[in-house]
């Protein structure tokens, strides 16, 4: 499998993952990615990806 393929897929799973949070629990996307334990580093790349 392509290494592009699987980090794609990995991304999707994580924005899936704090969509559900943020619907469930009412939270914040930020809430959501501290709970997933995302570093803050990378919670750029999500907060766009959930703005798409």
């Amino acid at each position: 499998m392509s290494k592009g393929i699987e980090e794609k897929g990995i991304k999707e799973g994580v924005l899936s993952s704090i969509k559900n949070l943020m619907e469930s629990m009412d939270w914040s996307s930020e809430q959501a990615m501290t709970a997933l334990k995302i570093p803050e580093s990378e919670q750029v790349q999500y907060v766009n990806g959930l703005k798409k």
